[in-house]
């Protein structure tokens, strides 16, 4: 999070409306932040102050009444519980503890639009990193399939059809390349690679050990795009495979093959 995300979190942890993990991260920040530990003092002192605006209210006249009859029946004797007479009250002073209420309802109120404001913001602020992320994959793969259709319609270019074997059924891939051995292939219903592990092109040239090729990954449905250059004695006879390799790729295969031409 940034500094400022840790600052929106402050007035909610003035109110202790922070859930666990919130405040953990805060607490954290607070350690090297003295900005931001000078910035919750304040909102903890004005939220105290405020607090402690409202004068104390005078008990009402029953319960005056129910403490009095208390006292007579554990003593038995009312000739010495002496009556006095109820206090005068002091309208402008009664006018000043429901004003100093009001001030704590209302700062306590505008804490809490702060709070709400700040979630708000907080899920709009995930809404649209979402967004834009899923903006990105979109554009990316849409230069990805416009590069593949240029290669497509420019003369010479060749195609190379890749089928599944038995360790990944239903997957097929699409290998193109023009006359300057620029190539695409695009690879689907891949398995998910594990941990670690990532697809690698082969150029297997007969009487010749595999050439390896670039890896690359696939999404969650099995998709995969990869740009690379077929190398000069491929370019006519050669067999194209996929493996599934150590991450970064390998220079003689070692893992199983996915797909062959």
């Amino acid at each position: 999070m940034s500094h400022n995300d840790y600052k929106e979190m402050i007035p909610a942890r003035a109110l202790s409306a922070l859930d666990p993990s919130e405040d953990r991260d805060l607490s954290e920040h607070l350690l090297t932040c003295a900005e931001c530990r000078q910035e919750l003092d304040d909102w903890q002192a004005t939220a105290a102050s405020l607090s402690l605006e409202a004068e104390p209210m005078e008990p009402s006249p029953q319960v005056r009444e129910k403490i009095l009859s208390q006292v007579r029946e554990t003593k038995g004797d009312a000739s010495k519980v002496l009556p006095f007479a109820p206090p005068q009250r002091n309208v402008w002073s009664s006018f000043g503890s429901l004003g100093a209420i009001a001030a704590v309802i209302l700062f306590a109120g505008l804490l809490l639009y702060v709070v709400l404001l700040w979630q708000e913001n907080r899920a709009v602020r995930h809404e649209l990193t979402g967004l834009r992320e899923e903006i990105q994959k979109s554009q990316l793969e849409l230069d990805e399939k416009t590069r593949l259709v240029r290669m497509f319609a420019q003369p010479g270019t060749r195609f190379s059809e890749l089928k599944a074997m038995p360790i990944a059924p239903g997957a097929t891939a699409k290998l193109a390349y023009d006359s300057s051995g620029h190539a695409m292939i695009m690879a689907q219903n891949l398995p998910a690679a594990p941990v670690g592990k990532e697809y690698q092109l082969w150029f297997i040239v007969p009487g010749k050990q595999p050439m390896p090729g670039k890896t690359f990954s696939t999404d969650n449905q099995g998709k995969g795009m990869m740009e690379d250059q077929v190398p000069a004695e491929a370019m006519t006879s050669a067999v194209f495979a996929i493996t599934l390799e150590r991450k970064g790729g390998v220079q003689a295969p070692e893992g199983a093959m996915y797909l062959k031409s």
